[in-house]
């Protein structure tokens, strides 16, 4: 017997383990944290974990595009416990922990960024709506309004962030 084999032989042995190698597919649908994959042609595995547990907590999860590769493995050997574990292309990317909330959205192409208290969209919503209220002191007493330039650059600054922001 080559060495090597023999070698390979011991150590699976020593660690008593069986080689889990890696599945290449095709995801054909999303189901909240798992995924269905077409791994041969018409054989597809539904309930494909999209994280390490699929329980319904978004800590961590990369939401992959239907259509796209990726790469799985089992946890224990069987079909009826793999986790995808890369992903060639993402639609969806959340992170969710401590009450901080990152969501990077390819499909709507936005982002949203908020914790328990208050969001980045909200926080930029309330500055444009006080810029177009604002009034200052003046020697006349209260000014009015900004002008209409102003508050058209006000207007252009709020439809820019609504257009990334959620």
């Amino acid at each position: 017997m080559d060495k090597h084999v023999q070698l390979k032989q011991q150590l699976k042995d020593l660690i008593d383990a069986n080689p889990n190698f890696p599945i290449v597919g095709v995801v054909r649908s999303i189901e909240g944290d798992t995924c269905t994959v077409e791994v041969l042609e018409e054989l597809e595995l539904s309930d494909i974990r999209l994280k390490a547990t699929a329980d319904g907590n978004d800590h961590l999860l990369i939401i992959p595009k239907i259509g796209s590769n990726v790469l799985m493995l089992s946890s224990d050997g069987t079909v009826d416990n793999m986790t995808v574990i890369k992903c060639d292309q993402a639609s969806k990317f959340i992170f969710n922990e401590n009450g901080l909330q990152v969501e990077i959205d390819s499909e709507d192409k936005k982002v949203c960024i908020k914790n328990n208290q208050v969001s980045l969209h909200d926080i930029l919503n309330d500055l444009s709506t006080l810029l177009q209220q604002l009034k200052v002191y003046t020697p006349m007493g209260p000014s009015g309004t900004p002008l209409p330039d102003s508050i058209l650059a006000i207007q252009k600054f709020e439809t820019d962030f609504k257009k990334i922001l959620k």
